[in-house]
């Protein structure tokens, strides 16, 4: 069985960085954030970006897994929770997608420059563990540009439309106290 050696929100530190960067290359303003609605979609937000209008990338960040210490493939999960999350994310015009350092330990992962970018849409991860080696060769990964068109053809939305498909989102996620156990980062990207 394959496992970690980080968890998804210490991936998250690597990945929103690296795809901030990618994003940028096309467009000036990119926001990556963790809404909360009395925070990022709260009243005073609403006014404050009342006449913006915005794509919207999400990303979940996954942890990369290994079979053994001696191991050099690097396994990612996709998870029914992501897969629901997916469908929402189409049936708004919102791209989702997964991220994935290429790092096998931590010193590995502290300069990592190689990321794994999976499109959600590609209906591809027929197992729990999909190593990345072969989903490289079978096409499934995305290139910066695809990434880019990805967002170029999204829908538009403003603060108050983000609210609805990021709560309609929220429902597809099973119940627990504190949210769900992915946690994506929507990426906010303003429209030229």
């Amino acid at each position: 069985m394959a496992t970690s050696y980080i968890s998804e929100h210490s991936a998250e530190y690597y990945l929103v960085p690296a795809l901030k960067e990618i994003l940028q290359e096309q467009y000036r303003h990119v926001a990556p954030v963790f809404p909360w609605i009395t925070r990022e979609l709260s009243k005073i937000s609403r006014l404050l970006h009342k006449d913006d209008q915005f794509h919207v990338l999400v990303m979940f960040p996954r942890r990369p897994k290994l079979h053994d210490q001696k191991s050099c493939e690097i396994y990612v999960t996709i998870n029914q929770e992501l897969e629901a999350f997916n469908k929402a994310g189409e049936s708004n015009g919102v791209p989702v997608i997964a991220g994935c350092p290429r790092a096998v330990d931590i010193w590995d992962l502290s300069n990592c420059q190689n990321y794994a970018w999976l499109d959600l849409t590609r209906n591809i991860y027929h197992e729990y563990l999909n190593p990345i080696s072969e989903l490289e060769e079978n096409g499934c990964l995305l290139e910066k540009e695809e990434i880019l068109a990805l967002v170029r053809n999204s829908a538009i939305f403003n603060l108050v439309s983000f609210k609805g498909f990021f709560l309609y989102a929220k429902e597809t996620q099973p119940y627990r106290m504190y949210g769900s156990q992915y946690k994506p980062v929507y990426f906010l990207i303003k429209a030229h």
